[in-house]
């Protein structure tokens, strides 16, 4: 990565370099004898004129996007014009360089284009108001012109650098973004089921404690399994991506479902499922049996798994009603909103909501060329 503060520095340091310049019309003056009075007028000219030089580049090359302000354009015009009397014919052929890259870094395309013009006017009538012949002047406006075209698009280069800056500060920020909610995401997939079969669990161990202590201290073990399971499950989501496995989620599935007391019936796929369609489909299966332990009073749930050359696919089916709502009612949540969100980044489709005959369906297909 580019370091741009640097390059604003390097960029500020070889314009402050420009002003070298002014040695020719000083040197001229120094060796031509001039009285105090002319040296002091040349030497306050080009302080001012040095300042206000230093001022647009700095500002220009601030990286905020700021224009220049325009009392040190009008200062640096100034001085301009208050040196063509002393520094005569060498200020006069040197001077539009700066003047010309003041102007195209302080004011908009349409006035620099104008202001361009008069510099070019105003040049050519001091060279013959100094003396300067024809072959002296007639190359002065094509030299301007060509720097003014190299100025503008020198203007233009830097406009665009700084856009780009900050369109990569904007896509590190979406980057990071993103990843939050990636792992928001994860995280919540990955302790929703775990936590809900724990909590399922230890309601089934307390009842069982007088009854069955042997099954209950059996249901503890358990419990006491999924949490580290948990635990280092949420230290693989901290250190990297864990994709989890179809098997493995039909395996908790059919644990906590019995748990539960519902039935799980579980129809395989033809086929091998590709790798990451199966990632896709396994955390589908843990959210679909996530929703039906926490918002169902299902008996029954069944699950089948399909493959074909076009596509993956699972539905997850439940004769239950959602807990506290009527018939209709749909499980929607944060769990449902990422998977949606992760189904649509692979291209496929996610349906859920109420079965016709009852209960509540939740189909998944994801396309076999995007996995």
């Amino acid at each position: 990565m580019l370091d741009h503060g640097r390059a604003r520095a390097r960029a500020r340091a070889g314009s402050a370099a420009w002003l070298l310049l002014l040695c020719w019309p000083l040197w001229s003056l120094l060796t031509a004898d001039p009285g105090l009075v002319r040296v002091a007028w040349a030497l306050g000219g080009v302080a001012l004129l040095a300042v206000c030089w230093l001022m647009i580049t700095w500002r220009l090359f601030s990286g905020r996007g700021g224009s220049p302000r325009p009392w040190a354009l009008a200062g640096l015009l100034g001085a301009t014009l208050a040196l063509f009397p002393v520094l005569g014919l060498p200020w006069a052929y040197v001077c539009f360089v700066l003047v010309v890259s003041a102007l195209a870094a302080t004011l908009r395309p349409a006035g620099f284009v104008a202001a361009a013009v008069v510099t070019a006017v105003v040049e050519v009538v001091v060279l013959w108001a100094l003396g300067a012949s024809f072959a002296g002047i007639w190359w002065v406006p094509l030299v301007i012109a060509v720097q003014a075209v190299v100025a503008q698009s020198l203007k233009q280069m830097g406009v665009l650098v700084m856009r780009l800056e900050a369109a990569r500060a904007e896509v590190a920020q979406m980057a990071v973004e993103n990843e939050r909610l990636r792992f928001a995401r994860d995280l919540h997939d990955i302790l929703g089921h775990t936590l809900t079969s724990i909590t399922i669990r230890s309601q089934l161990a307390a009842r069982l404690a007088r009854t069955d202590p042997d099954r209950a201290a059996r249901e503890m073990t358990d419990v006491e399994h999924a949490a580290r399971q948990a635990l280092d499950e949420v230290r693989h989501a901290v250190t990297g991506y864990r994709a989890p496995a179809l098997s493995e989620e039909l395996d908790k599935a059919a644990r906590g479902l019995r748990s539960a007391g519902i039935e799980l019936d579980v129809s395989p796929a033809e086929g091998p499922i590709p790798a990451s369609a199966e990632i896709l489909l396994a955390w589908a299966v843990r959210e679909a049996v996530t929703n039906v332990l926490r918002h169902s009073r299902a008996r029954h749930c069944r699950i089948v798994l399909s493959v074909d050359d076009s596509a993956a696919g699972l539905e997850v089916r439940d004769d239950g009603t959602p807990t506290g709502e009527g018939p209709g009612a749909t499980r929607t949540g944060h769990g449902l909103t990422g998977l949606a969100e992760r189904v649509a980044e692979a291209g496929g489709r996610l349906e859920a909501g109420p079965s016709p005959g009852g209960g509540y369906r939740l189909c998944v297909r994801v396309p076999v060329e995007a996995s």
